[in-house]
């Protein structure tokens, strides 16, 4: 049941920003669940209180309430989860992760349990790994003042991201494309670097092939591709309420003005900014994104900038497509740019290689493709 009230959080991922993406499931004394629920966008209601309002009952005594990070218990722009626990009778709550955020300190487990609410806390350990997808990015930001940054980029067979000048074109195939717009949605702010900016041109928006790829024999674990699944009906859904939904926005960052591209989008900064100080720069955009309410951010970079992004230690996550087939002197005719992370994933022999203070979460095969997906060890 846990692991469904996960799959629901994936829903509210991005989504609920700057909230904590969480799911909630409620279960009957029989084991037949009565609602689901998750985090809807913020301003609206919580993964409990959207759960627990689509059943017409007011007395769940029987029922068991599973969610997947603990309930608020305090006000904010909606009431207190902890109310409507109370007020419904929930005879048992259980809770896979708890929340020592300032807001909430611990306090809603013990206020429960005060009320004559049977509290069952999960071993942190049992959903680390899909905590670290879901609730993941509110706590970073809470943590480390500064959204978490997920790279992304796509390496020839040689381990170049780009020639040596011009735009590079596809390198990665369409699976790796879907993927992409994915993690994207899942992100729901997506940045590209000056030089991306200035040579590629890029749209960043969330596209979905209408040929959707079959994942099922990727080797991507059943709970990545249900990620990916959920972003995808997600952004193609039709009927779907806009005013609790968040769009996936774009942001573009240039070292000169460019007059193409929406105001609102881009932030601008002198040239000499990015080589002079990074970090202060970095951080100044951190600041804006923060400002406009993101945990997380996707950025997609070429070699000068990725490479500038470990130097100072500002990757959180890594997602890359390694190319099977195609080198920089198939693509480009002479040998193309990378980076020291890219040179290493290209000279590995595994299809799932090991990176020096990260930890490979997904591997999958995507046919032309294999994707590779790090996090940070901190």
């Amino acid at each position: 049941m846990m692991r469904l009230a996960y799959a629901e959080a994936l829903s509210a991922s991005g989504n609920s920003d700057p909230n904590p993406a969480v799911g909630a499931i409620v279960v009957a004394q029989n084991g037949t669940i009565l609602a689901r629920g998750f985090t809807q966008r913020a301003g609206f209601a919580h993964a409990e209180r959207n759960a627990l309002q689509k059943i017409a009952t007011s007395d769940l005594a029987g029922a068991t309430l599973y969610v997947t990070l603990e309930p608020c218990c305090h006000h904010g722009r909606t009431p207190p989860c902890t109310d409507i626990i109370l007020d419904r009778k929930i005879g048992r709550v259980v809770v896979a992760e708890r929340d020592y955020a300032s807001e909430v300190m611990g306090r809603s487990v013990e206020l429960l349990r005060t009320h004559g609410v049977d509290v069952l806390l999960c071993d942190d350990a049992l959903f680390e790994r899909e905590a670290w997808f879901t609730t993941g990015p509110f706590f970073f930001t809470r943590k480390y003042n500064r959204p978490r940054l997920m790279l992304k980029w796509a390496q020839t067979i040689d381990g170049s991201l780009a020639p040596q000048s011009g735009a590079s074109g596809a390198i990665s195939g369409k699976a790796a494309a879907y993927l992409t717009a994915a993690l994207r949605s899942y992100a729901k702010l997506t940045a590209a670097s000056p030089g991306t900016v200035k040579i590629d041109s890029p749209k960043l928006t969330v596209r979905f092939d209408e040929n959707k790829p079959s994942l099922q024999e990727s080797g991507l674990t059943p709970f990545f591709q249900n990620l990916i699944e959920i972003q995808h009906r997600i952004a193609t859904a039709e009927n779907i309420d806009k005013t609790a939904v968040r769009p996936p926005e774009q942001l573009f960052l240039a070292a000169s003005k460019v007059t193409a591209l929406d105001a609102e989008q881009t932030l601008h900064f002198a040239a000499d900014a990015w080589q002079g100080d990074f970090a202060t720069t970095m951080q100044k955009i951190f600041a804006q994104i923060l400002s406009r309410g993101f945990n997380s951010v996707l950025v997609e970079a070429g070699p000068i900038f990725s490479e500038l992004l470990f130097e100072h230690d500002f990757v959180d996550t890594l997602a890359v497509y390694r190319s099977k087939n195609n080198s920089s002197a198939s693509l480009w005719g002479s040998p193309g740019r990378g980076n020291r992370v890219s040179r290493v994933l290209a000279k590995a022999q595994s299809s799932s290689p090991p990176l020096t203070g990260f930890e490979l979460v997904e591997c999958g095969d995507l046919g032309t493709d294999d994707f590779l997906l790090y996090r940070r060890l901190r």
